[in-house]
């Protein structure tokens, strides 16, 4: 994920739709509306020496957080930190597990079948990828080719039982790639249906007909669950820097694909499965992990959005923020939140 660039909050960011590909824009700020919820800080990675972090996921009541300590996007070099850490946690903040991860934790998802997280290193380019057993084993897997679209690895999700993650830095080429694991520390990349020029239907609201990506930062993705208000069972993958979010039933080369415009650049997007519940919130501003509850609306998207990292940015360009996404017309209302103020990057859902 692309380092937030932060500057002072604006208030809310009303949000209009015109025109078809890439042509939404902000209208004047508003103030944020709905019920208020609540934040709290429950992990300071200052106090144990770690910063920004960043991708956040959880299985069952384990909380996982990856904290880059400032290793480059390209993975280490002389004269630079060198290692990641990955922290176990509960919701109270207590540190179950540590471990240190040579390399920059970009990419991190659950792969709750195995037991098991997965994470990617090196966002920009030598990547590669782990696997962490909540035992505490941990496997590291190597391409098997050069990667095909110039670039690194990102964020990671199972999608009917396989394992995809986002091609990201691309010069062309694949967007997304399904990932095969083997016993001998191998892991098989194979092209999937969504490719940084793909052609996908216009799935804002008002507007209809086709168009041809151009995709320069896919970044974050996720499964959309059968709660959700649109998309229900989907694969969705955010880019960014391009202020779009790609949607797909199946990943099979040749599936069909629909992209919704988005009024700012998101990062982490997650979905409430239940009423209620709470958001796990990273804020690599303050280095903390932030609990977010209050009256979550069941099936609706929560997302972190990041102005400063839109292709073209917003000038004065706001904070970061929590939002309600729309996912009808791409629109982003901005959350009321009191207590401990948010930075967000990462963000999930636990019911």
């Amino acid at each position: 994920m692309k380092k937030t660039q932060l500057a002072s909050v604006v208030g809310a960011v009303a949000l209009a739709a015109a025109g078809g590909i890439g042509t939404l824009a902000a209208a004047a700020p508003a103030e944020a509306a709905g019920p208020a919820l609540h934040s709290r800080v429950i992990l300071d990675g200052k106090a144990h020496g770690w910063s920004s972090p960043d991708d956040v996921t959880f299985i069952g009541p384990h909380i996982f957080v990856g904290f880059q300590n400032g290793v480059p996007s390209d993975g280490p070099a002389a004269g630079t930190p060198q290692q990641s850490t990955l922290v176990e946690m509960k919701p109270s903040g207590q540190i179950e597990q540590t471990w240190n991860i040579t390399g920059k934790i970009d990419g991190l998802g659950a792969d709750a079948a195995n037991s098991r997280v997965l994470l990617t290193v090196n966002e920009d380019s030598n990547s590669s990828l782990y696997t962490v057993n909540l035992d505490g084993a941990i496997q590291h897997y190597t391409y098997d080719e050069a990667l095909p679209h110039g670039g690194g690895t990102d964020a990671v999700s199972v999608f009917h039982g396989a394992i995809y993650t986002s091609a990201s830095n691309p010069s062309g080429g694949p967007a997304l790639y399904r990932i095969t694991l083997k016993d001998n520390g191998v892991a098989h990349v194979e092209n999937t249906a969504i490719n940084t020029d793909s052609t996908a239907a216009v799935a804002n609201a008002g507007h209809s007909g086709t168009a041809q990506l151009a995709l320069t930062d896919p970044d974050s993705n996720t499964v959309v669950p059968a709660a959700a208000q649109r998309f229900g069972g989907d694969f969705m993958l955010d880019a960014q820097g391009d202020q779009q979010a790609v949607f797909a039933p199946s990943l099979a080369p040749g599936a069909p694909l629909q992209v919704l415009n988005l009024a700012q650049s998101v990062d982490d997007t997650t979905f409430a499965t239940h009423e209620g519940g709470r958001l796990v919130v990273t804020d690599s501003h303050a280095d903390t992990v932030d609990i977010v509850d209050g009256p979550l609306v069941r099936g609706a998207a929560y997302t972190a959005v990041t102005p400063g990292n839109a292709n073209t940015p917003p000038v004065p360009t706001p904070a970061n923020y929590l939002a309600r996404l729309n996912l009808n017309d791409g629109t982003l209302a901005p959350l009321a939140i009191s207590g401990t103020s948010v930075v967000p990057h990462g963000v999930t859902y636990m019911p």
